[in-house]
């Protein structure tokens, strides 16, 4: 019923425009007629205001598809990824995509644009997730076009698609934002219908475990490319170079240390709440609990192998192009040196900028005495957004000031050739010292962004590896 109220409200939006549209030409005509020059011309511009706008949101909303983009991965390159693509499709009742594109984002997708059918799948998933887990990705986006539905359902749905596609375009009218949202609301259940069906086609195509964890996983995934990319991805991009990309985010994800926090970020990440009103998506939390509760088929067997060996006969060109990478082959242990001490140039300024603005002092003495006093907020000011709580807004800044005061001394000690820069999966770099002692700046420095009264402490450890002016 709400699927049908949806439809009729969506519908009626643009008739109520019609009718007021046409009731303006009428009032305009029958102005002219009598001979009110004046009247029926200001009646006509009415009716051209609400017609054009109204036009133009229809043709928006007909037409908002994205143009495909991404690396084509076709049937003859990657047969085993479109089997597995074919398997899940069955599953959900609906036909296979057409077409399937790598793309760099942490997502996945299905999308039709004139009656092609499109799968996007994200870089960071296939490297990221096992095969289990990316089948349960696949499904669930596939069962969104599945049987499960009724046809007014499934055109509620693919209507709250195109509404926000076109919505995110921009440059859009205003009223048509208001009333797609309130469709959004209005078909919210039915839509919540779609996420719940679309999770039992996931545990059909993976089974419940790798379904749960594909969910729990996801999001944390998301996080650990964005650090990847600006952290690792970053050398590259500056040397015009070109490292294995997959293979670098693979070591990255299986350094212990990002292993615990991605699992420490699993539960965090769970709780959140959509932030769209577009975003039907139950929590994190509320699906694998759902999932908890489905029974998987019994010929679904685990399958724990990496699906970035999906991507075995995608060229390393593709995926470089795919984000932005040029440039000659490079190990990852030849680009730390070539380009590290660059970045941690970039992040000492960034450190020196932030204790002139707050009037704290550029130097690393500086520094560590407002850190002593207490004043780690000074160094990163005001939040730019206001829904974080108290706790969030600290550990961010600790975040931050701990990059950069690390980087800040990382670029002291190279610039003073007191240490190289070797790459380090779990924490950016290491410095290597002349004895041949290894340094990690970030553990280094941490304790004393984190407590005041530990910056005594590591004044005295920086001061013994050869940071001056402390």
């Amino acid at each position: 019923m709400r699927a049908v109220l949806a439809l009729v409200m969506l519908a009626g939006f643009f008739v109520l425009g019609a009718a007021l549209t046409a009731f303006l030409v009428v009032v305009s005509v029958w102005r002219f007629r009598i001979g009110d020059f004046q009247g029926g011309g200001w009646m006509a511009f009415f009716a051209t205001s609400v017609a054009v706008p109204m036009l133009w949101a229809v043709l928006r909303a007909f037409f908002a598809r994205p143009a495909p983009s991404g690396v084509p991965m076709t049937r003859a390159t990657h047969p085993e990824l479109w089997r597995h693509v074919d398997e899940v499709a069955a599953l959900a009742g609906t036909r296979s995509p057409d077409d399937v594109r790598l793309v760099p984002e942490a997502n996945a997708s299905v999308w039709e644009r004139r009656g092609t059918r499109y799968l996007q799948l994200g870089l960071p998933l296939v490297a990221g997730l096992s095969i289990g887990e990316l089948r349960s990705v696949l499904a669930h986006e596939l069962g969104h076009y599945g049987g499960g539905h009724t046809q007014v359902s499934a055109v509620t749905f693919r209507a709250k698609v195109a509404l926000e596609l076109a919505v995110r375009e921009g440059d859009f009218m205003r009223l048509l934002y208001g009333w797609a949202k309130l469709y959004a609301l209005v078909a919210a259940s039915e839509s919540r219908e779609h996420e719940r069906f679309a999770d039992e086609v996931a545990v059909a195509a993976a089974g419940q475990e790798a379904a749960r964890r594909a969910l729990l996983r996801i999001g944390p995934v998301g996080e650990a490319w964005n650090d990847y990319l600006r952290w690792y991805v970053a050398l590259a991009v500056m040397a015009g170079r070109t490292p294995p990309l997959v293979e670098g985010f693979r070591h990255y994800l299986d350094h212990p240390r990002r292993m615990h926090e991605l699992r420490e970020l699993e539960p965090v990440l769970a709780e959140q709440e959509p932030t769209s009103v577009f975003d039907s998506h139950p929590p994190v939390r509320e699906r694998v609990a759902a999932m908890a509760l489905l029974t998987s088929p019994s010929a679904v067997s685990l399958d724990e192998r990496p699906s970035w060996t999906l991507l075995e006969s995608t060229p390393p060109e593709a995926v470089a192009e795919l984000i932005e990478v040029a440039g000659p082959p490079i190990t990852w242990e030849e680009l730390a040196p070539l380009t590290g001490p660059v970045l941690v140039r970039r992040y000492a300024d960034a450190l020196r900028h932030a204790g002139r603005v707050s009037k704290v002092g550029e130097t690393l003495a500086a520094v560590l005495t407002c850190l002593e006093r207490g004043e780690l907020h000074r160094l990163t000011g005001r939040p730019v957004d206001g829904s974080l709580t108290p706790e969030q807004v600290h550990e961010a800044a600790v975040d931050t000031v701990t990059e950069l005061l690390a980087c800040a001394v990382a670029d002291q000690l190279v610039t003073a050739n007191r240490a190289t820069l070797e790459l380090n999966w779990g924490g950016m770099f290491v410095l290597r010292l002349p004895d041949g002692a290894a340094v990690y700046p970030d553990d280094l420095v941490a304790p004393a962004v984190r407590d005041a009264n530990r910056v005594a402490d590591v004044r005295l450890r920086l001061q013994a590896i050869g940071v001056d002016g402390l």
